[in-house]
Parts: C-alpha cells; structure tokens; sequence
C-alpha cells in the first residue's frame, strides 16, 4: 500500500513539475510575441495562453472602453507602432491592429458586461526571424546538453 501511495505522489509530483514547465514556456512565448507593448496602466491580468509563434494576454481595468482605446492610440504611435486599422465591433467593442517592423499587434476592447470597466485582449506574433534566433539558440542549448 505505502509503494502505491509513493509511486501515486511520485507521479503527481511529476506531473505538477511539468505543469509548471509548461505555464513557463506559455508565459516566455507570450513574453516574446507582446514584446514592447505596454498594458493599460492599472491594468490586472486574467489569462495568458500561447502557441508556437503567437501569444495572447486577456487583462481587464476599471477603466472605460473609449479612455482604454484612445490611451493605445497614442502610446502605440508614441513608440513607433504603426496603427493599421481602427474598428468598432458590432457588439460595441473596439478592434485595433498595429506593427513596429516585422511585430504584429491585435488589441480587442470589450466593455464589462454587468458592470464598469472594459477587458480586453493583446494578440501578438514572434516575427520569422525571432523565431529562427529563439529556435537556433534552443537547439545549441539542447547540443550542449546532450555533450555532457
């Protein structure tokens, strides 16, 4: 009974370790694709999720829809974002998308609903050649390893 519950804990255990390393790498990928966008001062995180080559953060503020959308305008152009398009959304919300050289940026504001404030959504991608840079350095790491 005690070799069931070590190996059940063991496993358990592993599993929580990689768990980890995985919020990890979402996070660094995450990191990497909204590198230099700035969030909404006041701003409290929500979710942060992640593929190979993209990340997206979800975050929300007391703050209103028009005062989040016109503060993004401003301070992406103010650091050399250039501003492609501008859109209200059907269900009242906002859609901006911007780049600084090969970096795109999705920003979607949403008003709360039931409430004040506003939630919105960074999408952006790790350029080409970010990612050949991230990935050539992941694989000399991975030959240092394997030399030892």
């Amino acid at each position: 009974m005690r070799i069931r519950l070590s190996v059940l804990t063991a496993l358990a255990l592993v599993a929580a370790c990689e768990h980890r390393g995985e919020e990890e790498r979402t996070r660094e990928t995450a990191a990497a694709a909204l590198r230099g966008v700035l969030l909404y001062p006041g701003s409290t995180p929500i979710t942060v999720s992640a593929g190979a080559d993209a990340g997206q953060l979800v975050l929300t503020t007391p703050a209103t829809l028009q005062d989040v959308a016109t503060w993004y305008r401003r301070t992406l152009t103010l650091n050399g974002w250039e501003l492609r398009s501008d859109a209200v959304l059907g269900d009242g919300g906002i859609s901006i998308s911007a780049d600084r050289g090969r970096q795109p940026l999705w920003i979607i504001l949403r008003p709360n609903v039931g409430g004040p404030g506003t939630t919105y959504t960074l999408i952006g991608a790790i350029s080409r050649t970010d990612t050949a840079a991230q990935r050539s350095g992941s694989s000399m790491s991975s030959k240092r390893i394997q030399r030892r």
